[in-house]
């Protein structure tokens, strides 16, 4: 029974620690916390490339899989990703309302009819929304990227007390189903 409550300390104790720092980081210094993610995230593209070609050339799989290609493909997009990330942070919130807005916008494409349309008046307004969320974003890119930096903090943060709180209640719980041994 303890090694149940160990296992749970270690399966959510480190991610509600790192989810609590990197929340309180990206509301006090958004764009380095930004980078820093970016650069994260480009460091381990790379190292999936590395290990998709060392599994190409080293490990069971034909030669014919595309793992070659994909290997390559994480690789490069992770050294570009390490090498351009300033620029990302700053085309972030962009690319964020590009891809609402068009994503909004396909949605509505799909509901043609006037029958399909009754039907699914909550696609229509979640669409919506997506295109207004979209254009605003495209509107105020850099106001909305500090907003969006505050808020992915506070999630963070949120997500880092709710581990602690389900680590607690499950421990709690893991007591009351298996009394301790006197």
């Amino acid at each position: 029974m303890n090694e149940a409550i160990i296992k749970l300390h270690r399966a959510k104790l480190v991610p509600a620690v790192f989810s609590f720092i990197f929340g309180i980081a990206l509301i006090i210094a958004r764009k380095s916390a930004m980078d820093v993610a970016i650069k994260i995230a480009a460091a381990m593209l790379m190292l999936g490339g590395v290990g998709c070609l060392l599994m190409y050339f080293f490990g069971p799989v034909n030669h014919e899989s595309p793992q070659l290609g994909i290997g390559l493909a994480m690789a490069a997009v992770g050294v570009l990703g390490w090498f351009i990330s300033e620029t990302l942070v700053d085309l972030f919130p962009g690319i964020a309302g590009i891809t609402l807005l068009l994503n909004g916008m396909s949605n509505l494409f799909i509901l043609r009819s006037p029958e399909e349309q009754t039907q699914n008046w909550v696609v229509i307004l979640i669409s919506a929304v997506m295109v207004v969320a979209g254009f605003l974003i495209l509107l105020q890119p850099a106001a909305i990227a500090d907003a969006l930096m505050i808020y992915i903090g506070i999630s963070y943060i949120l997500n880092g007390i709710l581990d602690l709180l389900l680590m607690h209640l499950a421990k709690d719980a893991l007591l009351k189903s298996f009394p301790p041994q006197e």
